[in-house]
């Protein structure tokens, strides 16, 4: 993955790294910058952006979300469809939250990038309740 600051005229079909909130435009993190786009934040004045570009072999940040999801997830756990390189797991019933502290502080370990956070272990837990988000 190639990511940096880059001039509007080169960031054509790169994916926006950072939301754009300024001079009426609200663009968010992981925008597919479009021809227009590009038109709408040079007509705000708006003359770089910061982004990513893919390289063969890359992982999009939310199908990297989704499986880092999946794995973690357990048994009456349901998984929401990742955005901006973030799923969130919720209970599917009301229960108890069993959560290994020590993985997911192995986990929090592995790169700053890489992020769970949980519920306290033991926690009760309601139906629809978030017991955790992945990032």
């Amino acid at each position: 993955m190639i990511f940096g600051k880059l001039a509007l005229g080169d960031a054509l079909g790169a994916i926006l790294a950072h939301s754009v909130r300024e001079r009426g435009l609200s663009f968010s993190k992981g925008r597919l910058l479009s021809a227009k786009d590009i038109a709408d934040l040079a007509a705000a004045g708006i003359e770089a952006v910061m982004v990513a570009r893919p390289q063969a072999g890359d992982v999009g940040e939310d199908a990297a979300a989704n499986a880092l999801a999946k794995a973690a997830a357990g048994k009456n756990v349901d998984i929401a469809a990742a955005f901006t390189g973030r799923a969130n797991l919720f209970a599917d019933a009301d229960g108890v939250a069993v959560i290994d502290r020590a993985l997911v502080d192995h986990f929090n370990l592995i790169d700053e990038s890489l992020t769970i956070a949980t519920l306290a272990p033991f926690e009760p837990v309601a139906k629809g309740q978030m017991m955790a988000t992945i990032k």
